[in-house]
């Protein structure tokens, strides 16, 4: 009996020992939220690439973490701009204010960029790339929530463009640093600081852009194993150089001897040294190191101007996506490293899709075609002049939104609401035009909840936005012959990944239709913190078992 009690008490002591070791070594505890955005992901790659990605990147991710499969934007238009901050307000462009990438201001007849700021000095440069701040973002964020709740806790956003750095960041951010395209070094501004920090001038100093683009750019892999893509060399791709041509391999030395380093952005090195400066950011800021948790907003941007130029059936996207794996797994590697596993959050989603080339779609018999903005302005003016004798009641067209000039439109003692129906009409004749909306349908309308029309009306601002809105038909773009881009509610623009992984998080997936504004209030829930207050997306299924 003795001896049984004995075995007891060592078996005892053994397991309580090995219990306090993983308490030390997992204890479950976020210490450091990472959000990742990369932009222009259709969540087809997912599917694509995934036998060709490696063991340490998207499938430990997906393999351990939760899974979105059907996540989707739910308003237009699918921008930059407004899909980083309505992934970070938990709300749509109607509420948080960032109606496009860029938009027509009707109080000045000027045109507004989403994040500038004139009254803001550059930190970093004295280039105006540096006057630049979240003035714009009417709603909270998530950061900004977690700062007020826990006012030590850091805050930062980093990315090669501005508005994918700072709207995350939100507005009472630690930092948000981008890229200068002129020196290649990361900037900021007079809104987060009066000086770089000692380790961010330690960075720029070592000339990474620089090193990069000295080695060119070649397949990751034999290209004949690239059987996911198109060929190499095909009729619908355009390059970011227009003097260079759209086969491997890429050679960059124009540009390093004209310290342009802005053609870093068109390949997988972007997103290289935005992994590089983040690495360095947990370390010199030692993020997730104390009681309080942080949260570090990074955007991978260089998929999306290769996705542009290229077109989503490249070898270009399908190797910038192999080399974005191995940055993930590194990136993943030096969180254990740092933070420890168990002590870090991180989910992963992109802030729109992209299309395919139209001309590509037609040539496989699919329907597809092209129309473009300054061709609806110029009709539009013609059938104004030819019904009001003037066109100039048209102020422009932006983000297929029609502005009317609204004084003069009083001044001819004209009805806005008959000047508005009768543009819809006339726009449904124009090929390739879908729909069209007045401004009162866009204010008042009730739809169902995955309507097009509901979408326009989430992505409609009472103030900023325009007097009327059109759609295209599905896959007719805004764009040149070659290369794509994005925008539309349609699948291929709205459907993108959203995965979970790390503290907290049990294996899984899920299938239902969510929304990309259920993520912030779903994170907000995670960390315990107030949500953002326009937050309107419920919280994730799934994921609070």
């Amino acid at each position: 009996m003795k001896r049984i009690l004995l075995l007891s008490v060592l078996a005892f002591l053994f397991y309580s020992h090995l219990f306090s070791q993983a308490k030390k070594e997992n204890p479950g505890k976020t210490k450091l939220l990472v959000g990742i955005v990369v932009d222009q992901m259709r969540n087809e790659y997912i599917y694509r690439y995934w036998n060709r990605f490696g063991n340490g990147g998207f499938k430990r991710l997906i393999s351990q973490g939760y899974y979105y499969r059907n996540l989707h934007f739910n308003y237009l238009p699918t921008y930059t701009g407004p899909g980083h901050a309505s992934i970070y307000t938990g709300t749509t462009p109607r509420q948080h204010g960032i109606i496009g990438n860029d938009w027509y201001l009707k109080s000045n007849s000027t045109k507004s960029y989403c994040v500038q700021d004139s009254s803001v000095k550059p930190i970093g440069t004295k280039n105006n790339s540096g006057r630049m701040s979240p003035q714009h973002l009417l709603s909270s964020t998530l950061g900004d929530e977690l700062k007020l709740s826990s006012p030590k806790s850091k805050v930062i956003g980093i990315a090669l463009k501005d508005r994918s750095a700072i709207l995350p960041a939100g507005h009472s951010a630690d930092a948000a640093y981008w890229l200068d395209e002129v020196s290649g070094d990361f900037i900021s501004s007079s809104w987060y600081m009066s000086d770089l920090p000692r380790w961010l001038k330690n960075f720029n100093d070592e000339h990474l852009a620089k090193s990069y683009l000295e080695k060119w750019w070649a397949p990751l892999y034999p290209i004949e194993t690239y059987t996911a893509s198109l060929a190499d060399e095909n009729k619908y791709e355009a390059v970011p150089n227009k003097k260079d041509y759209p086969v491997f391999p890429y050679e960059y030395k124009p540009f390093i001897e004209k310290s342009d380093y802005s053609i870093i952005k068109a390949t997988p090195y972007g997103n290289s040294i935005t992994k590089d400066i983040a690495v360095e950011c947990i370390i010199k800021e030692e993020l997730g190191k104390d009681e309080f948790i942080d949260l570090l907003c990074l955007s991978f941007s260089s998929s999306d101007i290769i996705g542009h130029a290229y077109g989503p059936r490249s070898v270009e996207v399908e190797d910038c996506y192999l080399r974005l794996d191995k940055d993930l797994e590194d990136l993943l590697n030096k969180l254990d490293k740092e933070v420890g596993k168990g002590n870090y959050l991180v989910f992963l989603s992109a802030d729109h899709g992209g299309g395919d080339v139209p001309k590509h779609l037609m040539d496989q018999k699919i329907p597809a075609g092209y129309t473009h903005e300054s061709k609806v302005l110029k009709e539009a003016r013609r059938f104004l002049l030819s019904t009001y004798g003037d066109s100039l009641l048209l102020s422009t067209v932006m983000n297929e939104q029609l502005y009317l000039n609204e004084k003069r439109c009083e001044s001819f003692r004209l009805n806005l609401d008959e000047v508005e129906e009768k543009l819809c009409r006339f726009l449904i004749g124009i090929n390739g035009v879908a729909e069209a909306y007045p401004s009162k349908i866009m204010r008042y309308g009730s739809f169902e909840k995955n309507d097009i029309r509901t979408y326009l009306q989430n992505g409609y601002n009472f103030k900023l936005s325009g007097n009327v809105c059109y759609t295209l038909k599905p896959a007719w773009m805004d764009q040149g012959e070659k290369g794509t881009t994005h925008g539309s509610g349609y699948n291929y623009d709205t459907h993108v990944p959203l995965i979970f992984y790390g503290a907290g998080i049990s294996a899984g997936e899920n299938m239902n239709w969510c929304t990309i504004p259920q993520i912030a209030p779903s994170l907000s829930e995670l960390l315990k913190i107030n949500r953002p207050n326009s937050s309107s997306g419920d919280l994730l299924p799934g994921l609070f078992r």
